[in-house]
């Protein structure tokens, strides 16, 4: 099967996995009416078990997408995966939920491990950026598809009836990864004239980990991408509270705008920006993490204007900038991941940057935008949280210097991955 066909179904799979989170944030009141939950406990169920279940399975699956057939991980993962979707849609009881969600997460930490070291191995460092750019671009459909497909099958169907619509395509993509997806040969797309023979036997998980901290460039980008999935992160959770305390839309307003701008644009973001940077960085490495620099500058700028702009079209133009740039960054952010360290590293570095990611970007930026809008409230009343985020916002800043840091050292970077 040629590597189009091969990342296809890689996008698909990205692009279910996404569907099932993006649901889970639309069902989650009929689901505390169901069960009679409280708050606590439907935090719970969305958010703290998947997030921890994913945190603790992440790296372990990223160390294993280096030992064995990446190809063969990825459909046990995700069979497991469409099983405990299938199970949160039969749960009985909270604590059944929770389990199936908690199933949910392990499962889904293997699938970007091994999807995007796969495409590393299709795809040379001259189109590397724009292949695992259009990969990503399952993130964004698969958050419109979730908040517009998902929310019309909850309301018309019931809640549980959405988690078995993502299961069958799930269960549909297991088959065609095994019968037409064959696994990539290591290191493949890699120069042969520059690179060393791979590694028979792979290093172990502290070499590797020393390895990506001996790559300058390699930490600052992933230090400034926590800054800004934190930012982004806030964006997205609160953004609807935003638009209905400043500007009086409704829920169904808010679904349909979110959607549009966070799914679309950020779909189309991802892809345009992806193949800039390709295009880029044959000229020359260094304007690959020049140019996520300027999308971190882009995105504190576009993101101010969503809290600021005073008309909704206004807002809705700056929403859907702010998510094309956010989305953007994961073409070149997630390749320069597998640039940055020897070929059986890649499942490694992968699923370390993903975990923090998770833990501390997303884990970071809605708590601390929401610590701030309850300390603005008594000062600014229903607009501190338009406030809080455009603090929140200002971490993209430093984001922006860290970016342009992994520009001065990347070129050496690389060559040393090369020789790893």
């Amino acid at each position: 099967m040629n590597r189009r066909a091969t990342l296809l179904i890689l996008t698909l799979i990205a692009t279910v996995q996404f569907f099932d989170r993006a649901m889970m944030v639309v069902v989650m009141e009929p689901i505390k009416q169901e069960f009679g939950l409280s708050d606590a406990q439907l935090g719970m169920v969305a958010g703290l078990s998947y997030a921890a279940a994913f945190a603790l399975a992440g790296i372990p699956l990223g160390w294993l997408a280096d030992r064995v057939n990446r190809r063969n991980l990825l459909a046990a993962v995700l069979a497991l995966w469409t099983a405990a979707v299938a199970c949160a849609g039969l749960a009985q009881s909270f604590v059944a939920l929770l389990l199936a969600r908690i199933g949910v997460g392990a499962a889904d930490a293997g699938g970007q491990p091994c999807s995007v070291s796969m495409i590393a191995d299709l795809y040379g460092r001259d189109k590397r950026s724009g292949a695992v750019a259009v990969f990503f671009a399952g993130v964004p459909l698969g958050m419109l598809l979730g908040f517009l497909g998902g929310g019309l099958i909850a309301a018309h169907h019931g809640w549980r009836t959405g988690f078995w619509v993502a299961a069958i395509p799930g269960a549909v993509l297991v088959v065609a990864l095994l019968w037409w997806v064959r696994e990539p040969q290591r290191g493949a797309s890699e120069d042969t004239a520059l690179a060393a023979p791979v590694p028979a036997v792979p290093p172990s998980l502290g070499q590797t980990l020393t390895f990506m901290g001996q790559q300058p460039s390699l930490l600052a980008i992933m230090l400034a991408s926590i800054l800004v999935t934190a930012t982004s992160s806030a964006m997205m959770s609160w953004v609807g509270s935003l638009l209905i305390r400043t500007h009086q839309l409704s829920l169904a307003q808010v679904g349909v705008m979110t959607a549009l701008c966070m799914g679309g644009f950020g779909a189309l973001g991802t892809v345009l920006a992806g193949r800039l940077a390709d295009r880029l960085g044959a000229q020359d490495m260094r304007w690959q993490p020049r140019l996520m620099a300027v999308a971190a500058l882009l995105i504190a700028v576009f993101g101010t204007a969503v809290c600021l702009l005073p008309a909704v079209p206004a807002v809705a133009v700056a929403l859907a900038l702010f998510a094309a740039c956010v989305a953007g960054l994961n073409g070149p952010t997630y390749a320069l991941s597998q640039s940055l360290v020897g070929v059986r590293m890649r499942g490694t570095s992968m699923s370390t940057l993903i975990v923090l990611l998770n833990l501390v970007g997303v884990g970071v930026g809605p708590t601390l935008a929401g610590v701030l809008s309850d300390h603005l409230a008594a000062s600014q009343g229903a607009d501190s949280v338009r406030w809080a985020m455009v603090c929140v916002l200002a971490l993209n800043l430093p984001a922006v210097l860290l970016f342009a840091r992994a520009a001065r050292s990347i070129r050496a970077d690389l060559d040393r991955a090369q020789s790893a």
